[in-house]
């Protein structure tokens, strides 16, 4: 039975209690490492009444049977997109891109010079603002990029999110901060869109990655953006994703961390803090 108090926070009409939060809790910690608090359960409600609503159940309850069974694997997925999708923008934390720009654009373009391959990690680029702040940033310092052997690679959790990313297509409230003159760039407007030109796309590749799972790719990275994604997860986790994070750093690499996480040097003692605030440097 569904207390008022409980009717109140969830604030509609499908029936929701304790019970069904803490079941999808425990799916959203097993299947991504995201921790909800207690506080985020009318945040649950809100994101997951329309699927249950198209899925034509009655209640969380019978939608929690469902997305344990194995009909309901599909509808597990969809229900981890929209616990997981966070909004953000481009270029947020503008000091990380200035760091990039100044401090590794020029090693990018030695070695790409060179004839090595450089890449770049957005771990959880969510909708893509941040790996196409990224592109934008190569380009205006290294205009000849893709040329050479240079790619970001920027991965989600969430297959609809990776979806939505390969368009670069993004409304004009979404790219107000995006400067003038990049925009003039790399975009147009079409109505009240904006689309990316192929020569910015060009440079991310799109994949749907779990962190939380074996990582497919052998190469390592000269930058890592990993930003406000810890925060979601316990301490253990969090130490966890550091440590592999370290290691998928070239040496002398950088890692961009959100502005309310830290890494604690007991932790990961080959990288160090350096001038930028939250970005680390792996030791030479």
């Amino acid at each position: 039975m569904i207390t008022l108090a409980e009717q109140n926070l969830s604030g509609g009409d499908i029936p929701y209690d304790e019970s069904d939060f803490n079941n999808i809790r425990n799916i959203l910690k097993e299947k991504s490492g995201i921790s909800l608090s207690a506080s985020k359960k009318p945040l649950v409600y809100s994101r997951l009444s329309r699927r249950v609503r198209l899925c034509s159940l009655p209640d969380f309850r019978s939608y929690v049977s469902f997305v344990n069974s194995p009909a309901g694997s599909e509808e597990q997925l969809c229900m981890i997109d929209a616990l997981t999708t966070n909004v953000t923008n481009f270029f947020r934390e503008k000091h990380h891109f200035e760091h990039f720009s100044q401090i590794v654009m020029p090693e990018i373009i030695r070695r790409a010079e060179r004839g090595e391959k450089v890449r770049i990690w957005s771990s959880a680029c969510s909708s893509g603002q941040e790996p196409f702040s990224i592109a934008m940033t190569i380009l205006d310092s290294f205009p000849k990029a893709n040329n050479y052997n240079i790619k970001i690679l920027a991965t989600d959790i969430s297959f609809e999110m990776i979806d939505f990313c390969r368009r670069g297509v993004y409304s004009l409230k979404e790219t107000e901060s995006i400067p003038d003159n990049f925009l003039k760039k790399w975009s147009r407007k079409t109505g009240n869109e904006i689309h990316f030109s192929d020569d910015l796309k060009e440079l991310v590749s799109f994949k749907n990655l779990n962190l939380l799972k074996p990582w497919p790719m052998q190469c390592q990275f000269i930058s890592i953006f990993c930003r406000n994604v810890a925060i979601y997860f316990d301490r253990d986790t969090q130490n966890m994703l550091w440590r592999r994070l370290s290691d998928a750093l070239l040496p002398g690499g950088y890692l961009y961390i959100g502005h309310s996480e830290k890494i604690a040097p007991e932790i990961v003692p080959d990288i160090t803090p350096c001038g930028c605030p939250t970005t680390y440097r792996k030791d030479i």
